[in-house]
């Protein structure tokens, strides 16, 4: 909260937006909303660890990454700060920053340690290792003691394309898990979202009502984030913020509530 007041302020007079999100969903739509011209750098200001920057991790760096491709003004040339505690380091073989560079295409940074201090301010430090009230949080593989551009660890898109076709649907459980499902049934599925976005979309709702399921789903130009509401009788995009009648949709959401209940096992 200390940070959120402090740069709440600082960001507009300094050349910065600020924005505050609560998950990399509603990001990717507040990011959507601004319809930026061009987006030079991004700083997700959170929580971190080798395997996640607040909601964005290893679950759903995929998902994540390759609708942020998709914004307007997100480039190649966007630069993406994991600003957390960790996020460049790798853990058990995992590393939140180089997964998200291999999905948006963009270069990522993540910190080298325990992490203060922003580089929008231009004022960030780490260390590999501290002791607060008698606790001794020891230095993971790598970490260093560092100030500046010294704190960060970057990371390039990958050489080739992500292979995702083998991953046609993923539930929102935590992060995004891919689940098995037969052919018909993901068939009957990215049929029946393909046939609703032929449609001209509308506003959604002025009520307050939770999704019964957000799921991604491979279509023609890359993973795409989708909700079903009202028993499965509409479908939302949460990042454009619009909706569509789905027919057939209560049917299809009886069929994905298992995976979401976790009753089936994960690919």
């Amino acid at each position: 909260m200390t940070e959120r007041k402090r740069l709440s302020v600082w960001a507009p007079a300094n050349g910065w937006e600020y924005l505050e999100f609560v998950d990399s969903v509603d990001l990717l739509a507040r990011l959507s909303d601004r319809d930026f011209e061009r987006i030079d750098e991004i700083e997700l200001i959170a929580h971190g660890n080798t395997g996640e920057c607040n909601d964005v991790g290893l679950g759903n760096a995929l998902t994540f990454g390759e609708n942020l491709r998709r914004l307007r003004g997100f480039t190649r040339n966007t630069r993406i700060y994991l600003s957390g505690c960790n996020t460049g380091l790798e853990f058990a073989g995992a590393c939140v920053a180089r997964e998200l560079a291999q999905t948006s295409e963009a270069r990522v940074l993540g910190a080298l340690g325990y992490l203060a201090g922003t580089h929008a301010e231009g004022n960030e430090t780490c260390v590999a290792a501290f002791t607060h009230a008698g606790i001794v949080y020891e230095a993971l593989p790598g970490a260093v003691s560092a100030s500046s551009a010294e704190v960060w660890q970057s990371f390039g898109p990958a050489l080739r394309p992500v292979d995702g076709e083998d991953m046609d649907i993923k539930i929102s459980t935590s992060g995004f898990r891919p689940i098995k499902m037969n052919s018909d049934q993901v068939a009957k599925l990215r049929t029946a979202i393909e046939e609703a976005l032929q449609r001209p979309p509308a506003e959604s709702a002025p009520f307050r009502v939770a999704p019964d399921l957000r799921f991604s789903i491979r279509l023609a130009d890359g993973e795409h984030i989708f909700e079903l509401l009202a028993g499965g009788t509409v479908l939302r995009d949460p990042i454009a913020r619009r909706v569509w009648q789905l027919a057939g949709g209560r049917a299809l959401l009886e069929s994905l509530l298992p995976f979401r209940n976790g009753a089936v096992p994960a690919a």
